[in-house]
């Protein structure tokens, strides 16, 4: 969930690259020869299907939005159409069997529980008749609140003064548009890389400084219900974990860490009389989870663990506990879409 980071020219980079090779028609050649020299096994890694047309008036986390609804139906039909979008348990299958894979096997994942994973993603999913495994943090599933994340984006957004301390530093802005944004980007990247009891107490802290107060929460920023899982898990889509209170896994005590991780499959497989596999770690990136994670989550009988860090995974080689995702953001067009899987290397 590094968003923030993105920069500009970057962006405008892949952008014009697109539109070359979209322009050039050589995407097709691209496809062909990764698939005969580089058998991989793509996972694209969403967040949220929204149709929000005024960034100016939406007050949470408009980076969490990976596409609308019109984009994210042509990219399943694209998917559809030139690879075999499978689950994971497909693909333990196909290592079972020995038989090597192709280099057209990609898996769709998302992270959260929004209740637009529910009401937009799965809708979507289902009419074009396709997988995706959603990965929940079950302590917010069918509660009336929104994630700790996109509550302290609205904290911001909605406060009337931007003078306040994270972990010894005090910051004090104007509260204009542009310095939302920058205090946004700081605050999160500093409560990812505080010890977890630290970044509970420095949550609580901000919001009396910013005199946030309690607050209506629209039915766009809840998470989904155990009804609307297991609706899906009934509906060949896969439930795996993202913790009990999506923590930066690697922040936690030992104790708090087997915790999260064990109680969170425990909860799942109770709720959805289904196995839960796999685990995705909250924030994803190097720094959030350690080989430790990475034990307790083979030790807890997951048979796969996600990061957030961006690549392709070698078919034949699978690091199982650090599986890589490609990310799908809100302002990729279908032509950088289709790049994105010709050459992950850029993105």
């Amino acid at each position: 969930m590094d968003f923030y980071k993105v920069g500009h020219k970057d962006i405008m980079k892949k952008k014009l690259l697109a539109i070359a090779t979209s322009w050039l028609g050589i995407g097709g050649l691209f496809i062909r020869l990764r698939r005969l020299f580089k058998k991989e096994v793509i996972i694209l890694a969403y967040h949220r299907i929204l149709d929000t047309h005024d960034d100016e008036s939406y007050l949470f986390d408009e980076e969490l939005i990976s596409a609308n609804s019109d984009a994210f139906l042509w990219q399943i039909n694209f998917l559809k159409k030139h690879y075999d979008v499978i689950s994971f348990a497909e693909l333990s299958q196909r290592l079972a069997s020995n038989k090597p894979l192709t280099g057209r096997e990609l898996i769709i994942t998302f992270d959260d529980g929004f209740s637009d994973n529910y009401s937009n993603a799965y809708r979507l999913l289902d009419s074009v008749d396709i997988p995706a495994v959603f990965y929940i943090s079950t302590g917010y599933i069918g509660a009336d609140k929104t994630f700790w994340f996109n509550e302290v984006v609205h904290a911001i957004k909605v406060a009337k003064k931007l003078s306040f301390s994270i972990a010894d530093t005090t910051y004090d802005f104007e509260p204009s548009k542009k310095n939302k944004e920058k205090a946004i980007q700081l605050v999160l990247n500093q409560l990812k890389e505080i010890p977890n009891s630290e970044r509970l107490n420095a949550i609580e802290s901000l919001y009396r400084e910013l005199d946030f107060r309690a607050y209506a929460i629209p039915a766009s920023e809840l998470p989904m219900t155990w009804e609307n899982i297991n609706e899906m898990a009934s509906n060949n889509m896969e439930i795996g974990s993202h913790a009990v209170s999506h923590p930066i896994l690697s922040r936690l005590t030992d104790e708090e860490m087997q915790q999260e991780i064990i109680d969170s499959k425990n909860t799942i497989e109770t709720m959805t009389k289904k196995v839960c596999r796999t685990i995705a770690y909250p924030v994803g990136g190097r720094n959030a989870f350690t080989e430790k994670v990475q034990k307790i989550s083979e030790t807890a009988g997951y048979e796969y663990g996600l990061s957030y860090i961006s690549g392709n995974n070698k078919a034949n080689a699978l690091n199982k506990y650090s599986l890589a995702r490609l990310h799908v953001e809100r302002y990729t067009s279908n032509e950088e879409f289709k790049l994105m899987l010709y050459l992950p290397e850029i993105f």
